[in-house]
């Protein structure tokens, strides 16, 4: 008895405790597509037990419709636990209840006289794990093989976890299966040879392969790097893919698509990387993983977040003089909601452009634009931002406000007296910034000073110039008169100018003297003019002005009237072109200035000190030209004489024909003798050799080197019709362009 007590003791009997835990998982999915059917999905998670139903309807379409129902591309009509229930335009099925069976690709067909319509999704059934074999305690030998047996079922097909309490912490703790004192096979705990330490109590845990956290939103700025990543929990082996809107994602080599796989503590992680994320980066990733035990899929919403697009449609809805109102679409957000619009906008100046922003709330998509100028082009953009920042600005759009009346009234505003009957005035347009629109043209107003009666007007049309001036004209002798000039423009006229009170002259100024070439040398030039008509009124003196070309510095002589008006100016540069004209004077004042002279000295040396006629300048071409004159002449003459010798000839033939008999003497010639005939190198007076001769002499120097043109025809082109035919007090230069200040004419006085 003793002995089986010691034998006893020394055979320790193992108690083994199994605890069964269950875990339940979930996990789901979706599908579909888009015909002519209106599209229709099946819940995420669908249970087991639980009832389901699925509308198939028509979006488009005539009746009648036929319907059906496929389930894995075989048709069905009624079980025990589905039924199908159809109308003229809908078709219903109802799965009541749901068991594994029911997972499957549910069809809807749907047939007319048109043709035929199809769409399917697909239906995943969730059922919690369950035990199909429950582990139980158990007791065995030290040093004996023991298998604690654990079995489950479920969708997805969990896998089974096995773990040990510990003595201290009473936790437990997973067990190391990979070593040679634990072994796994088929779901059950096998112990090749039990020791003490085996003792205690052991968890069966069934758990498929799983995600955590099923979905996530992942926000990345345009061109930033976006990481993707899936930490999955299950046994090993375990399987991942990807899929970018449920199609299988490839990654290929130098692609901005990488992968990256670690292993960890409880299951794998994998990483996406995209480089470089573009708009099209953006769409719903899905993350798949399975393992021997079961399956789960985990959902990325991956955001590309940018500047917004620039907006569109931009316009001008109205347009005032002060104010304006734009509109336009709202563009592409990025992704990130705009927070607001910036209309930029600018007056288009030639001397500078500054820019004007004006900020509107991203809910309204117009502006109203106000403190504008009249009369003004301007220029508008839209941009819009985000949080992300400010897109690119829209398409430049261009507009004019309305006009209104000029606020200035014209500057340097002067009247002078021009004769007994007449007055110049002249002036420049206001500053451009404050004609409020396009001027049109100037009014003149003019009365005898004190008089009651209302001013007279004349119009003067807008030009390019920067000066103006106007002969007024008929008015009275010796009459003092008021003077205003205003600018106008489409909206009205602007302020007058300060009234200018001038008095006609008591006569009338001289008329421009005629002038003319004398001579020119290489450093003088020698000018002579006529006594210039003065009205029974005396010249007292003339004026000479001259000036280099483009030099913009007039000199002028004083000459004192005289029965032989003329003046050689000296000490000029050879071989340059010189511009000159003349003024009379007399008692009332300074004429209008006469005809313009553009003459070019000789080179150096030549013709120094010669008159005009033996100036080789001039003698040479005349020279030439009679010779040519006196050639063609001869050709013609020597022409004309073969021309009637042929004649005689064919007289003569024609009389040997008839009978007649004529008889040549010897040595008589058959044609007309050439000497007797004129001499053609040597022609008379009154010959046409003789007049072209007259006529080269006759030519004025002037006529040389001239070339006359009237500048008066300008300012005539915007006289009224009543002036046009006026003479005007300028100068008819031949070959002087106007100058930049809109003068007719240059003066040295």
């Amino acid at each position: 008895m003793n002995e089986l007590v010691w034998m006893r003791k020394k055979i320790h009997l193992l108690a083994v405790k199994i605890v069964l835990v269950l875990f339940l998982g979930t996990e789901g999915g979706t599908s579909g597509g888009q015909p002519k059917i209106l599209p229709f999905t099946f819940p995420e998670h669908v249970m087991v037990g639980e009832k389901f139903n699925a509308l198939c309807s028509i979006r488009s379409g005539e009746q009648p419709f036929s319907f059906r129902w496929y389930k894995n591309g075989k048709i069905f009509d009624k079980s025990t636990d589905i039924e199908i229930h159809s109308n003229q335009d809908y078709s219903m099925i109802v799965i009541d209840p749901i068991t594994p069976f029911s997972q499957g690709n549910y069809s809807c067909s749907v047939r007319n006289n048109k043709g035929t319509d199809t769409y399917s999704a697909e239906l995943r059934v969730k059922a919690p794990p369950s035990w199909v074999i429950k582990p139980h305690d158990q007791f065995v030998t030290i040093g004996e093989s023991i298998t604690l047996s654990c079995e489950a079922k479920g969708l997805p097909t969990p896998s089974i976890i096995w773990k040990k309490e510990e003595e201290m912490s009473g936790k437990f703790v997973e067990l190391a299966l990979k070593d040679h004192h634990h072994h796994l096979k088929e779901w059950s705990l096998i112990i090749p040879k039990s020791t003490v330490e085996d003792q205690g109590r052991y968890r069966c845990e069934a758990v498929p392969a799983r995600f955590e956290e099923k979905f996530s939103v992942e926000t990345v700025r345009r061109g930033e790097t976006a990481s993707l990543k899936c930490e999955v929990i299950g046994d090993l082996p375990l399987e991942i893919t990807w899929a970018k809107d449920k199609r299988n994602l490839e990654i290929k080599e130098l692609d901005r698509y990488e992968r990256f796989e670690t292993t960890v503590e409880k299951g794998l992680t994998s990483e996406v990387m995209i480089r470089s994320t573009d708009r099209n980066d953006g769409a719903l990733y899905t993350c798949f993983a399975k393992n021997d035990y079961g399956r789960d899929e985990r959902n990325i919403k991956l955001v590309i977040v940018e500047v917004p697009a620039r907006p569109l449609d931009v316009r001008v809805q109205e347009i005032w003089s002060r104010s304006a109102t734009i509109s336009w679409s709202v563009p592409y957000s990025g992704n990130s909601p705009i927070t607001k619009f910036i209309v930029q906008y600018w007056q288009e100046k030639e001397n500078g452009q500054r820019l004007l922003e004006q900020t509107v709330p991203s809910s309204q998509s117009s502006a109203l634009l106000k403190s504008l100028h009249p009369g003004s082009p301007y220029a508008v953009t839209v941009v819009a931002e985000n949080e992300v920042g400010q897109g690119m600005p829209s398409q430049t759009i261009q507009f004019v406000t309305g006009e209104e009346a000029p606020v200035s009234p014209p500057t340097d505003v002067r009247v002078q007296p021009k004769g007994s009957t007449s007055l110049l005035v002249t002036w420049r347009p206001p500053p451009k910034e404050l004609w409020n629109g396009e001027l049109r043209g100037y009014y003149i107003d003019y009365k005898v000073n004190s008089s009651p009666t209302s001013y007279l007007f004349k119009t003067v049309e807008s030009s390019s110039n920067d000066s103006y001036e106007y002969i007024l004209s008929p008015l009275m002798k010796a009459t003092r008169y008021s003077v205003v000039v205003k600018a106008y423009n489409s909206a009205g006229a602007g302020p007058s100018s300060e009234e200018i009170t001038v008095k006609t002259l008591e006569g009338d100024l001289p008329l421009p003297p005629p002038v003319e070439l004398v001579s020119n040398s290489d450093s003088a030039i020698s000018l002579k003019w006529g006594k210039s008509p003065s009205h029974n009124v005396p010249v007292t003196g003339y004026t000479l002005h001259y000036k280099k070309k483009n030099s913009e510095e007039w000199n002028y002589v004083h000459v004192v009237a005289s029965d032989n008006n003329m003046y050689t100016i000296k000490d000029l540069e050879s071989g340059a072109t010189y511009q000159l004209y003349l003024t009379a004077v007399n008692q009332f004042g300074r004429g209008n200035p006469s005809d313009y002279l553009s003459i070019t000295t000789n080179p150096k040396g030549i013709g120094i000190g010669l008159p005009f006629y033996l100036n080789l300048a001039i003698v040479v071409p005349v020279t030439a030209s009679v010779v040519a004159f006196v050639v063609v002449l001869i050709v013609i003459v020597i022409f004309v004489k073969k021309t009637k010798a042929r004649k005689a000839l064919e007289r003569d033939l024609t009389t040997m024909q008839s009978g007649k008999v004529v008889t040549y003497a010897s040595g008589s010639q058959r044609y007309i003798d050439m000497e007797k005939a004129r001499r053609v190198s040597n022609p008379e007076p009154g010959t046409p050799a003789a007049a072209s001769i007259a006529s080269y002499a006759s030519i004025p120097s002037r006529d040389l080197e001239l070339r006359v043109d009237d500048p008066r025809q300008e300012l005539k082109s915007f006289l009224p019709p009543q002036m046009r035919d006026r003479p005007l007090p300028h100068p008819k230069p031949p070959s002087l362009k106007k100058r930049g200040d809109s003068h007719l004419y240059d003066r040295a006085d």
